[in-house]
């Protein structure tokens, strides 16, 4: 699977983070943990799962709706 950084924000707060390419479309509204209202405002680098995981910084369980 691959994945694109992105810059989501939701409300006064904003982060970068490792999505599914699917869902890194910018202006899409996304749920996050079970928050809804996450604007994807920025679409950033490609890397494959595997690279994301092997490397100690697996984050997809910080956004387990998505994975």
């Amino acid at each position: 699977m691959t994945y694109r950084q992105c810059r989501l924000k939701r409300g006064a707060t904003a982060q970068i983070a490792w999505i599914p390419q699917e869902f890194a479309k910018i202006g899409r509204y996304l749920e996050i943990q079970g928050e809804n209202g996450w604007l994807v405002e920025g679409v950033y680098g490609r890397s494959a799962g595997e690279y994301l995981t092997t490397d100690g910084r697996d984050y997809r369980k910080e956004f387990g709706s998505l994975a």
